[in-house]
């Protein structure tokens, strides 16, 4: 976000619309199959208890590459989160070496090829 954000702007959040538009757009990109599993993740982020717009932005824009992947790939989303989706996002939330876990994870499943 930029600093030099005129008082509406803030007041409306209009940036932060923008922002979230702009994440629909690439989930609605995805294909329905993986739509819908964005949409079925996204409805637990938002009863996690995040409370910061720059939090869920994180979350959000990490979910959406991972869902980007796996579309590419063709695979399961539960071939990067594990068979606990909830408690993958549930590490997210909490920030607790997210990035670490998942270049662990990342490394053991090329290693295992």
């Amino acid at each position: 976000m930029t600093e030099n954000r005129t008082l509406i702007d803030r007041m409306l959040g209009l940036e932060e619309k923008r922002e979230w538009h702009e994440f629909e757009k690439r989930a609605k990109a995805l294909g329905d199959d993986y739509y819908a599993d964005y949409n079925a993740m996204k409805k637990y982020i938002w009863i996690s208890g995040v409370e910061k717009w720059k939090d869920f932005k994180f979350i959000f824009d990490h979910v959406l590459d991972l869902l980007e992947e796996v579309a590419i790939d063709g695979r399961k989303v539960t071939s990067i989160t594990g068979p606990d989706v909830a408690t993958f996002l549930d590490e997210m939330v909490e920030h607790k070496g997210w990035e670490d876990k998942q270049k662990d994870k990342l490394n053991k499943i090329m290693h295992e090829k």
